[in-house]
């Protein structure tokens, strides 16, 4: 079969003009981009009426083997033209499963679509490098920060509806940057506006009420105040309510990563008073105007550091995070005492 190695979004492109191959490879950490790119290839295959005796799905690891999946690959469809079979979690495969499955891709079933799919982020073992470079690999890795906003204007026109650069902005901040999240907020604020064709800021915020996602707010102002007290109170109580450590890392990045923007732009002769140009009322435009004034431009390499910092630390499996994160807020909002 023909080689093909592609991102995502090409893969949607293509997926629309091109006939369906016989074995994809989904890697990449965004798992809401792979299980978009696996179900719609199962809606272009088969017909709502044909899933339940032709679609199949598995969990690779110690009770499907490679061998089992050739096997039920070479299995024909029942009363339809086509069978698909997903096997997701290919990671847990080990070098023998891959070999086995080399066989099989050499010459696959041309009535079966067989989908792999595995969190590994980039293929390193020597043995799945040979595997995937025959299949129709597919990658999903997580969107650059400049193009969530994109991505979420996408996702609600495909509601019928529309955002405010405004809501976006906040929504971002709310739910953080991955995807599946930004999905199910996406969903509730679809429902939540009901006939309304316009997702506004103050939609977002009268959606989230006053549980995590307020507080997530009320975090990242407190953040910009330079108010250590109130951030590590508030960073506590987040993490204690079950919101995970890397959401609210992400949703802390992304406000500061704005404050950064503004201040560059501030330092480069624009008014304060066009900064954010985006937020209407009075009292919000002066609060961030505050916020962006209260942090010097030299300061953000060293807090970048530090988030940087508290990722690995998560990444890497440390302990108590929930006090390593409330010391860099603390770090973070008191003057001239970020450790670099």
């Amino acid at each position: 079969m023909p080689k093909k190695r592609i991102y995502y979004n090409e893969f949607r492109r293509a997926l629309d003009s091109e006939p369906v191959k016989p074995v994809y490879l989904f890697t990449g950490a965004e798992a809401f981009l792979k299980e978009q790119g696996i179900q719609a290839i199962v809606d272009k295959v088969l017909k709502p009426s044909d899933r339940s005796l032709n679609l199949e799905c598995l969990y690779a690891g110690t009770d499907v083997s490679g061998r089992e999946v050739c096997s039920r690959a070479l299995t024909f469809p029942f009363l339809a033209a086509s069978r698909v079979l997903v096997v997701r979690q290919a990671e847990k495969w080990r070098s023998g499963d891959i070999t086995d499955l080399a066989g099989y891709i050499e010459n696959p079933c041309l009535s079966t679509v067989l989908i792999i799919s595995s969190q590994e982020e980039r293929i390193k073992q020597v043995y799945w490098k040979a595997w995937a470079a025959q299949a129709y690999h597919v990658e999903c890795y997580p969107l650059f920060d400049s193009q969530v906003p994109g991505w979420i204007e996408r996702r609600v026109s495909e509601h019928g509806k529309r955002i405010t650069r405004d809501a976006v902005n906040l929504l971002i901040e709310q739910a953080g940057q991955t995807l599946g999240d930004l999905e199910n907020e996406i969903s509730k604020l679809v429902n939540y506006t009901g006939r309304e064709g316009l997702i506004s800021e103050a939609n977002v915020r009268e959606a989230a009420g006053h549980g995590r996602q307020n507080t997530m707010h009320e975090l990242n102002a407190a953040l910009g105040r330079r108010d250590s007290a109130q951030a590590v109170k508030l960073t506590g109580r987040i993490l204690a309510e079950g919101v995970p450590f890397l959401k609210v890392l992400g949703s802390l990045a992304w406000y500061l990563r704005g404050l950064h923007t503004y201040r560059i732009r501030l330092e480069a002769g624009e008014s304060s008073e066009k900064l954010p140009a985006g937020v209407r009322n009075q009292a919000a435009r002066r609060d961030m105007d505050r916020q962006v004034k209260a942090y010097r431009l030299n300061e953000f390499p060293i807090i970048f550091r530090e988030l940087l910092r508290l990722d690995e630390q998560a990444k890497t499996g440390k302990s108590h995070l929930e006090l390593l994160m409330q010391l860099a807020v603390m770090k973070i909002c008191g003057q001239n005492t970020i450790c670099g």
